[in-house]
């Protein structure tokens, strides 16, 4: 990644989602576009089974630089399906022509959307939750903390699979998996300064760095799903760590043997699926017995 340019990362990440079997059908599925504070219109895609409680809003990966609704679309169809909740698939913007905070403000003006105006859209926004992969769980739990400050809306759990929570890159991980396992560190530096760390953010603000939030006390309940071969393992480590220490529920499984990636591998990695059927047990779970009041 570091060594692209941002047109080519974002050609291989669509040929990537190409190649993969769309997910399965789902009862309604449609695209519309959230109002940004910047006017901004922000792109998403609704999967809605029949059955649906609640909703989880969901953020591809692709380092802040490449992923679309496209490429998240075969997960979003199989989170939908297997856990019965509606999917909200973000298309946020992306980096370097739209550094933070453009990305994050876009989450949140979503997430604003779905519990303000979602039963408006006919879909059950009272209940609500985050999925992120890789760069966009960094923008579930910067959204998760945000809305943990505001109160409102209540988020019921967040769902982070390899997230990058660090900008400092401090983990052991970094350096015992720097090369060699898909993702390098050296790429994950790139994706942070491309995103605008050292610029229009700083290495330490809790924005972009969730890990180096001062206080987690009271956010919304965590699921973490790492590789074992990631050089991100160590920020789920970490992260959930700080959760228990600060009272919030958190669970952290790492999957042995794969990389960074494997969670959309689901075609052709038996890791893949399980690790999707996790995460949309969890989501199921926190409909069914919410743990916040």
């Amino acid at each position: 990644m570091a060594g692209l340019a941002p047109s080519d990362v974002r050609t291989k990440s669509e040929e990537r989602a190409r190649a993969r079997p769309k997910g399965p059908e789902i009862d309604r599925v449609w695209d519309r576009t959230v109002t940004a504070e910047d006017g901004h219109e922000v792109p998403v895609r609704i999967y809605c089974p029949a059955s649906a409680q609640g909703v989880v809003v969901a953020m591809h990966g692709g380092g802040w630089i490449a992923g679309s609704i496209d490429t998240f679309d075969d997960v979003s169809r199989h989170i939908a399906n297997d856990s019965g909740q509606a999917v909200v698939n973000v298309g946020y913007r992306l980096a370097p022509e739209n550094p933070f905070p453009a990305g994050l403000n876009d989450v949140l003006a979503v997430l604003r959307w779905v519990a303000r105006h979602g039963a408006d859209e006919g879909i059950p926004g009272e209940k609500l939750m985050l999925l992120g992969d890789s760069a966009g769980a960094n923008l579930a739990a910067a959204a998760a903390l945000t809305f943990r400050d505001a109160a409102e809306p209540n988020i019921l759990l967040q769902v982070l699979v390899y997230p990058g929570l660090d900008a400092r890159m401090e983990s052991e991980t970094h350096e015992l998996y720097q090369e060699g396992y898909i993702l390098s560190s050296n790429d994950v530096a790139h994706t942070f300064r491309t995103y605008g760390v050292g610029q229009t953010a700083e290495a330490d603000d809790w924005r972009v760095s969730p890990l180096r939030a001062d206080d987690v006390t009271g956010v919304a309940p965590a699921l973490l799903i790492s590789a074992e071969c990631d050089p991100l393992r160590g920020d789920s480590v970490a992260y959930a760590q700080k959760l228990l220490e600060a009272g919030v529920p958190a669970t952290h499984v790492t999957y042995s043997g794969v990389t960074h990636l494997f969670f959309g591998m689901r075609a052709s990695l038996e890791a893949s699926k399980m690790a999707q059927l996790q995460a949309a047990a969890a989501i199921r779970d926190a409909v069914r017995n919410p743990s916040q009041e």
